[in-house]
C-alpha cells in the first residue's frame, strides 16, 4: 500500500474565518454575510471537488462532547466551496446565538494521480480520529463513513497535521463549553453523534 505524505493532502493556509462583530442581524441576513465571507476568503484548489475541510470554532469557546471539549463542530469532503454555502445556514445561526465566539474553516487539496477518491478516505479517517479522541462525532456529522476508513496509509507527518485539525490548538484558552438545548433547533444534530448513554442524558 503507498504511503500518504503531505505531497498529497495539503492544507491551505491562512485559515478561513467568519465572526460578527455586531448584533441585530436577521438569520435570513447572517446566512448572506456568512455565505459572502467564505466566498471571499476561499482558496484557489488545484481540484475544487477533491478536498477535505474541518470546521471549527476559534476563541474561548468550544463545544461540550461529554467527558472532554473540542472546537470540531463538523468534518466534511468533496466541493467544500460548494457545500460550505449550504453550511452556512448553521453557521450563521451559531454566529448570532453565542458571543464571541467565531468560525475557522481549514481546507485541504487531496490529490494523488489515480486516487480520486482520496479525500473520502481523509475524511472518514479524521472522523475516526475525532471518534476515538472524543467518544462522539462531531456537532454537525452524522455518521462515521466506516466504509472508508482506516483503508490508507500515511506517514507521520501527515497523522500529526491530522490530530492538529481534530483536537485543541495548543495555548488555547477556553473559557466555555457549549452545547445546544431541547428547544434549540441545531439540537437533533448534536445530540445524533452522542452514544446511547450520553444521549439519555443530554
Amino acid at each position: 500500500m503507498r504511503i500518504i505524505t503531505n505531497q498529497h493532502i495539503r492544507w491551505r493556509d491562512p485559515a478561513i474565518t467568519v465572526r460578527f462583530g455586531f448584533t441585530g442581524l436577521t438569520v435570513s441576513e447572517s446566512i448572506s454575510l456568512a455565505r459572502s465571507r467564505l466566498r471571499e476568503q476561499f482558496p484557489t484548489l488545484d481540484r475544487p471537488n477533491q478536498c477535505v475541510y474541518v470546521v471549527r470554532l476559534k476563541g474561548p469557546v468550544a463545544i461540550d462532547y461529554g467527558n472532554d471539549f473540542s472546537p470540531v463542530i463538523y468534518i466534511g469532503e468533496g466541493n467544500a466551496a460548494h457545500r460550505l454555502h449550504g453550511h452556512a445556514n448553521w453557521i450563521a445561526e451559531l454566529l448570532i446565538a453565542v458571543p464571541n465566539v467565531e468560525v475557522e474553516v481549514r481546507v485541504a487539496d487531496c490529490v494523488r494521480a489515480g486516487d480520486s477518491s482520496l479525500c473520502q478516505y481523509v475524511e472518514a479517517d479524521l472522523i475516526e480520529m475525532f471518534f476515538e479522541k472524543y467518544g462522539c462525532l462531531p456537532w454537525f456529522n452524522r455518521q462515521r463513513e466506516r466504509k472508508f476508513s482506516g483503508k490508507k496509509s500515511y506517514d507521520a507527518e501527515v497523522i500529526s497535521e491530522f490530530s492538529k485539525r481534530v483536537g485543541k490548538v495548543s495555548g488555547s484558552n477556553y473559557l466555555w463549553a457549549i452545547r445546544p438545548t431541547h428547544n434549540n433547533t441545531q439540537y437533533p444534530a448534536y445530540v445524533a453523534g452522542l452514544g446511547k448513554e450520553w444521549r439519555q442524558n443530554a
